[in-house]
């Protein structure tokens, strides 16, 4: 098995952490967007402007320093599994491969197993990012939850202009109210505080910046192609 991600390269957006946002904003614009699936609210790293388009990603590689848990995990997922739980209790969770995934193959790359038998060492790294993506997934729509509850997400929209290029708008993206959120109690804020939330919150607000430098990056790739 291959350790690259090349199956990112038209990966436009990735659900994220609360505890991953901290250390993703210093590359890649964070925002709330409606799951396509759920239909519920969820964090999502950004990485182009435009569908199935991924700046992050050239010459077949990664071009960053830090990765989103759910890019790095790949091609391994986890399922629940078909079996129901019995009285008290909870739903089995399953490690899975994705076969279609260009990575898995068999010339080349990382070894799965040793001749032992035992866990490779690559294996054990992923395993232990699927653990912390399943422990970390209650944690962040707790805050998610809080947030929608108190009324402080707000869909926000965007235009690029490139010279004499029609704009382009970017919508269904969500973030943050700052004014409302300023306007909390003391209480509340407190509370944020103490669980992260704050600096979660205005680190979000911050890493929007990179999405005016993505379009720029975008445009000037278009250009370039386009001559």
């Amino acid at each position: 098995m291959n350790a690259s991600t090349r199956c990112a390269g038209e990966t436009t957006i990735c659900p994220v952490l609360l505890t991953e946002i901290p250390r993703l904003v210093v590359e890649y614009p964070i925002a709330f967007t409606r799951s396509s699936e759920t239909g519920k609210l969820i964090c999502v790293a950004l990485f182009g402007v435009d569908p199935h388009e991924n700046l992050y990603w050239r010459d077949e590689r990664w071009n960053a320093v830090s990765l989103p848990l759910n890019i790095a995990r790949q091609p391994f997922f986890v399922a629940v599994s078909d079996v129901a739980p019995g009285a008290g209790e909870s739903k089995s969770l399953i490690t899975c491969i994705d076969v279609d995934n260009p990575a898995v193959q068999e010339r080349e790359g990382e070894r799965l197993f040793e001749d032992t038998g035992k866990e490779s060492a690559f294996l054990r790294h992923k395993l232990s990012i699927l653990s912390e993506l399943v422990g970390g997934e209650q944690a962040t729509q707790e805050f998610i939850s809080r947030l929608e509850e108190l009324g402080l997400i707000r869909p926000f929209q965007l235009e690029f202009r490139s010279g004499a290029a029609t704009p382009r708008k970017i919508s269904g993206l969500q973030s943050v109210d700052e004014q409302k959120l300023r306007a909390l109690d003391a209480t509340t804020l407190a509370d944020f505080n103490a669980r992260g939330y704050l600096h979660a919150i205005y680190a979000m607000l911050s890493s929007l910046g990179h999405l005016q430098i993505l379009a720029g990056r975008s445009a000037r790739l278009r250009g370039s192609t386009a001559a």
